[in-house]
């Protein structure tokens, strides 16, 4: 089926499940991706989840505004639910304990208990963790060697940044990064976020939406020296205030929300230079890791033959 089709098909399933109330919706499979398949029980199951994780209430028109963005996660999904099988990751050991206690404040069966009374199924929201946790495992294990930064590159950077600036400031920055897929409406995908954020706070949105690693920690990248940071971002970061927004920056695949959480300014012969050495590495490394990541997922997208059933 050529891509053309699937989302011709697609939008169809969309209009089917807008038109009818949650809780009327048999369970059928919706589309088949390679070996594995989505149903409708699944896409009910996601909208809920992402509902709760939220802070929203569970009505029609919370779960109408929901439901094209679950369909559209579950297929990511399980392309990389595929591609684990391909690589024989096996998901039983992958522990995601840490990200369930911080998802529930330190109390995992009071979480339970509150999916369970809302009738949604817990074990199938454990799993999405599990395989987005061993999503980055792959993900680190094929490119690794990749994602290198070059010392001399490094030190050279720090020594200069030492020489030419007597001051240096440093923002506490936070992250949401979203897969843009070419096909979606790339206004809908910001306007949704930025409702999202508004109406839920800029965490929970990272948490629940971010494709970074940072959104186990609410999107938090710590502090970060501005001139670290490539210059398009630091042009946006520079004007804002403290707890605003920055407007989306749009990548090859992705577009990143920025929140200035803090601001300070240290002099130059106070700052600890191996731990600014640090700090540039990890945020380089990151990067590349999320654009190989996107990149990876996209091609399996590009590859993959999914069929509405």
């Amino acid at each position: 089926m050529t891509r053309k089709y699937f989302f011709f098909f697609f939008n169809l399933t969309i209009l089917s499940l807008i038109f009818f109330p949650l809780n009327a919706i048999k369970n059928e499979i919706v589309l088949k991706i390679d070996n594995n398949i989505i149903t409708t029980y699944e896409i009910k199951n996601k909208i809920k989840t992402s509902l709760i994780l939220s802070n929203q209430v569970i009505n029609q028109t919370n779960i109408d505004k929901n439901k094209n963005r679950a369909l559209g996660y579950l297929i990511d999904l399980k392309l990389k639910k595929n591609e684990l099988e391909k690589y024989k990751f096996d998901l039983r050991n992958i522990n995601v304990n840490d990200q369930l206690l911080s998802l529930s404040s330190n109390n995992i069966n009071e979480f339970k208990e509150k999916f369970q009374k809302l009738g949604i199924n817990f074990e199938l929201f454990v799993n999405e963790i599990k395989i987005e946790t061993a999503w980055k495992q792959l993900m680190f294990n094929i490119y690794k060697e990749k994602v290198k930064v070059n010392q001399n590159d490094i030190d050279k950077e720090v020594l200069n940044y030492i020489q030419n600036n007597s001051d240096i400031t440093e923002l506490k920055i936070s992250e949401i990064e979203i897969n843009f897929d070419k096909n979606s409406n790339y206004q809908d995908e910001i306007n949704f976020i930025m409702k999202e954020i508004s109406e839920n706070g800029f965490e929970k949105t990272a948490q629940k939406f971010s494709i970074s690693s940072t959104s186990k920690n609410f999107g938090n990248l710590g502090w970060i020296n501005s001139d670290s940071l490539n210059s398009k971002v630091n042009k946006v970061l520079k004007d804002l205030k403290k707890g605003e927004v920055s407007a989306p920056i749009k990548s090859s695949n992705s577009f990143i929300f920025f929140k200035l959480v803090d601001k300070r300014i240290s002099k130059i012969d106070e700052i600890n230079t191996e731990e600014f050495k640090k700090r540039l590495i990890d945020l380089k490394k990151n990067e590349l890791f999320n654009l190989y990541s996107t990149s990876h997922l996209s091609k399996l997208k590009n590859n993959s033959l999914i069929e509405y059933k």
